[in-house]
């Protein structure tokens, strides 16, 4: 199997002879390179240990480098065979990406997609949808990893999960990342019926901060959204408590330790059953984006893009369902972020007449 990068072979700028890339001599090479020896290689790959020597060798010309130190204890990369090394290693997953791709296009019928979301829309949004997908998908197995923003999209970026969710419009990532705003969700303070805070009726920020308010842990976006908006405000709250998930937060506020900080989404039951109230503070309107993100430049399988399609295709649904904003698709917005000047990236502007909501983003909205 000859690569096809040149037409014929042609001398370098040392006059050595090059010769096309042989792919067949680079996956013996690859095979050795991981086992470190020729003849594990050669069993790996059920050919003889001379045939493995010649091809390695073969590449070497080709290439006109060594690849690795002959040792007696084994096999060692040279610098420039861990170069080559590294190539072999995204060349070889491309291909199994594309039989990969190949198999899943004829029909979408096998797949496997690793979605990723924050503790919001992992909890309240994405189940349904993926219940939902797997219904029209059946033969696409799917996996919904849930941990805080931060965590979900260094995964993303890694190449660990296809696509995720996360409670925020993450800018400082958006070199290397795309982003679709689903929906706009509000943050709201609550705590027991009981409290002295949900007694009191109309409330001043003042009150809360002083309370002391129950939050995420550091990396929920949540949190950061919700202090973003205290500090826009002028204030800056004691933190009474610090927990690890929106159902402990939910527990301790309606246990009467204070405001708890908190997605609307993730109280719905307990308010409609009266365990928590949603407290009628003065000048607080927090509200933060529901974003889909996936790395850029990173090619998309149709089993991803069909996922992508079919919660844009159902995100009405979502928004009745909770009451959330409306917010359009795939409209380019300037970003004024506290990243050294304005940046592109992919949001959307209100389709019901209202800018997105995120302290430190200056939104150019089309309605």
């Amino acid at each position: 199997m000859t690569g096809a990068h040149r037409d014929r072979a042609s001398p370098s700028h040392d006059g050595a002879y090059r010769g096309p890339l042989n792919l067949h001599q680079l996956y013996i090479f690859h095979a050795v390179a991981n086992h470190h020896s020729f003849s594990k290689a050669a069993q790996s790959l059920d050919i003889t240990q001379p045939a493995v020597s010649i091809q390695v060798q073969e590449l070497e010309k080709t290439l006109g480098v060594t690849l690795f130190h002959r040792r007696s204890r084994g096999l060692l990369l040279t610098e420039v065979g861990e170069t080559v090394f590294s190539y072999s290693q995204q060349i070889f997953a491309l291909s199994d990406r594309l039989i990969e791709t190949m198999e899943e296009t004829k029909g979408l019928n096998s797949g496997h997609l690793t979605l990723g979301a924050s503790t919001t829309p992992g909890e309240y949004v994405l189940p349904l949808a993926v219940g939902q997908f797997r219904q029209v998908y059946p033969g696409i197995r799917l996996e919904l990893v849930i941990a805080n923003t931060t965590s979900i999209i260094q995964r993303i970026l890694s190449g660990e999960m296809d696509l995720g969710m996360v409670g925020d419009l993450p800018q400082e990532h958006s070199r290397d990342s795309e982003m679709i705003v689903y929906v706009e969700a509000e943050i709201v303070l609550v705590a027991s019926p009981s409290h002295p805070l949900a007694q009191a009726g109309r409330i001043s920020l003042k009150d809360v901060a002083e309370e002391g308010i129950i939050v995420r842990e550091q990396g929920s976006a949540t949190r950061r959204t919700a202090e973003r908006e205290f500090e826009s405000l002028g204030f800056s709250p004691s933190i009474a408590l610090e927990l690890g998930s929106n159902q402990a937060v939910k527990q301790a506020a309606s246990g009467g330790g204070g405001g708890g900080v908190i997605s609307r989404l993730g109280v719905e039951a307990e308010v409609k059953a009266g365990m928590l109230s949603v407290l009628d503070v003065s000048g607080w309107d927090c509200r933060r984006p529901l974003t889909v993100i996936y790395a850029k430049d990173r090619y998309l399988a149709p089993a991803q893009i069909a996922f992508r399609q079919f919660l844009l295709d159902r995100r009405e649904g979502a928004l009745m369902r909770h009451g959330m904003r409306r917010v359009g698709w795939f409209q380019r917005a300037k970003v004024s972020a506290n990243l050294g000047g304005p940046f592109n990236i992919s949001v959307s502007p209100c389709l019901c007449g209202h800018p997105l909501r995120n302290r430190g983003i200056e939104y150019r909205k089309r309605c």
